[in-house]
């Protein structure tokens, strides 16, 4: 009868480990960022394409079709991540099988303190009050301290926790002086294509460290066995 007791006790804490690590699992889906990635590389051109535009041929008409055009290209790149970019996501892991997890809306105040924080330094340094090395610095901590926000609510926190440490360590080696990519350049390619270049290159080490971890949660799950033994050979660890 105890033998009976200890074996249920020893399969309910399996299926106890198995839901852990299949949480881990699923929140650990990284590949999607590789989307944003390129989004963002194609967005930084087509502004830069624009702006270019403006800079060439300063006129207040073009500047107002210049200024429509790019909120065209926000609305979309927008409409794209919070579409597309979960369908793609899903894609990618389709061969794993789907996990649905309860997710929590972001407030509306996170969304406009991280606005504020976001564009206000970029702001200040188009219109040389701040320099660019504390524009960038002030700017990468606010979307690091979004994200890191955001992934708890819905729940992509090692994801988050990645974004956010490669966020902070770019705010700090920007803050301690070393030079930024086109320093000395106007403010749209030593602020504006800085910032988007640090973004995507967060946003490819983001991808590779999680989806790592991803890989190793998976092998733990497939060496799991709910009711029975595990493979021969595979440790429980």
């Amino acid at each position: 009868m105890s033998g009976d007791i200890k074996n249920h006790e020893a399969e309910v804490e399996k299926l106890n480990r198995l839901g852990r690590l299949v949480d881990k699992y699923a929140q650990s889906r990284a590949l999607g960022l590789l989307l944003l990635m390129v989004l963002i590389v194609i967005g930084t051109v087509l502004m830069v394409m624009l702006m270019e535009l403006v800079l060439w041929k300063p006129a207040w008409w073009l500047l107002g079709v210049v200024m429509l055009l790019m909120a065209g290209v926000c609305i979309v790149g927008l409409w794209l991540i919070v579409k597309v970019f979960p369908r793609y996501e899903r894609r990618l892991y389709s061969k794993e099988g789907q996990i649905e997890l309860e997710q929590k809306k972001v407030p509306i105040w996170a969304f406009v303190a991280y606005v504020v924080g976001f564009l206000g330094p970029v702001a200040l340094n188009a219109f040389e009050i701040m320099p660019i090395r504390w524009a960038l610095p002030l700017t990468l901590v606010s979307l690091g301290g979004f994200i890191f926000y955001a992934s708890g609510k819905e729940k992509n926190r090692p994801l988050g926790v990645v974004f956010c440490v490669v966020l902070l360590l770019e705010a700090a080696v920007t803050a301690a002086g070393v030079s930024t990519p086109f320093s000395g350049k106007g403010w749209l390619y030593s602020c504006f294509v800085a910032l988007m270049i640090y973004i995507a290159g967060a946003s490819l080490i983001t991808a590779v460290v999680v989806h790592i971890y991803n890989r190793r949660i998976l092998r733990k799950i497939k060496e799991v066995r709910p009711f029975g033994e595990q493979e021969a050979g595979k440790p429980d660890t």
